[in-house]
């Protein structure tokens, strides 16, 4: 019989800065396009790739905003431990 495997969860906080981390990398390619756009000059698909971008940047924001209330909250808790 084979020991049981344990697969270590990562805390919320760490959740929320790998999902940080994976959306800084479509807000990288998402500006690279867009300038890709401002400078072949398709305003149609710079304003789309705009819309993306920002999109992606307020939820990378929103995300930032949780992991920080997840912290305090942590800390608020051991402190009153």
């Amino acid at each position: 019989m084979n020991a049981p495997v344990s697969f270590p969860i990562p805390s919320a906080a760490q959740q929320c800065r790998a999902h940080i981390a994976e959306l800084a990398g479509v807000i990288s390619a998402n500006a690279e396009i867009v300038a890709l756009y401002a400078e072949t000059g398709d305003d149609v698909g710079l304003e789309y790739q705009m819309r993306r971008l920002i999109l992606h940047v307020r939820a990378a924001a929103a995300t930032f905003r949780d992991m920080a209330e997840i912290e305090n909250a942590r800390r608020a808790e051991s402190e009153a431990a």
